[in-house]
């Protein structure tokens, strides 16, 4: 007022977003056809993602599950804290059962305040289940996005000869020949995707 002229001040919120990485350690992450598992890959994305985010100043946490939540590292902004998130990771190796349904729903139950759900899974495991438990966390009011892992050879089935397929989380294992049910297969995974 005292210049006679009109100024325009710019204020620029910053706010910093709290992250949560949820990585699905059963034993189907431990598929690999070319060297690499679905969990090394996760495992690899969640360690980018948290150095990403904790670079932005960003609060990051860590939880493992395969059938109930196994670590839990709360979401810290710390610059150390992806030394913790990293040894967690390292430490972990795929074993037991996937229930990534029953862990969303308890994890939705247990958050206290809204945030970022980053779900890295191949969510082998009830569809409806899922979308139910991703639905939960939404309705709390957290972002959700999530990495869906699926090898190659699960992908394309190249498979040709007769051969026994083993479920890796259960004692079930089938000999077939992957011609004869390659179409049902190939079915099942798109609706499941």
């Amino acid at each position: 007022a005292k210049f006679d002229r009109y100024f325009i001040k710019e204020y620029r919120e910053t706010t910093n977003l709290k992250a949560t990485l949820v990585m699905d350690t059963s034993s189907s992450m431990g598929y690999s056809s070319d060297g690499v598992s679905k969990f090394d890959y996760g495992a690899t994305l969640a360690a980018s993602l948290a150095y990403l985010m904790l670079r932005q100043q960003d609060a990051v946490g860590l939880i493992t599950f395969s059938e109930k939540i196994e670590k839990m590292l709360p979401p810290k902004g710390a610059h150390d804290h992806l030394f913790s998130l990293l040894k967690v990771l390292e430490d972990t190796s795929p074993h037991g059962k996937t229930s990534a349904a029953s862990v969303l729903q308890d994890l939705a139950a247990s958050l206290k305040r809204r945030g970022l759900i980053i779900l890295i899974s191949d969510l082998l495991d009830k569809p409806e289940e899922v979308t139910k438990g991703l639905k939960q966390l939404r309705s709390r009011g957290s972002e959700v996005i999530v990495f869906h892992l699926l090898d190659r050879e699960e992908l394309q089935f190249p498979f040709t000869e007769p051969s026994l397929f083993q479920d890796m989380e259960d004692d079930l294992s089938l000999l077939a020949d992957p011609q004869s049910i390659r179409q049902a297969y190939l079915k099942t995974l798109q609706a499941l995707i």
